[in-house]
């Protein structure tokens, strides 16, 4: 037959000093945890609404380079006539606008 020990690596904290000290240290940490989190879900949410609106309708000129049916686009080149490619919008007269 064979009997096992523990013992016990950590020990109650009952020094009321030191236990105020870890206490404080513990909601220091939680908070930080807090607003690190936050800030980490602010930072993907302005991401992600960036990324995804690939069309604007302002008139800023960094990206209102072309306007085309009331739209700001960063791009355009000739797409040629019905059958050329364009990968954003394509104007009656063949040309593509784009982002």
């Amino acid at each position: 037959m064979c009997v096992c020990a523990v013992v016990a690596i950590s020990t109650v904290q009952t020094d009321p000093a030191s236990a105020r000290r870890l206490g404080h240290a513990s909601l220091g940490v939680s908070i930080a945890g807090v607003v690190t989190g936050l800030v980490v879900i602010i930072a993907l949410l302005v991401h992600f609404t960036n990324a995804t609106s690939s069309h604007y309708t302002s008139t800023d000129t960094d990206f209102c380079r072309y306007e085309y049916a009331g739209s700001c686009y960063s791009h355009f080149n000739y797409a040629g006539g019905e059958d050329g490619y364009c990968s954003g919008v394509k104007s009656s007269a063949g040309y593509c606008y784009y982002n």
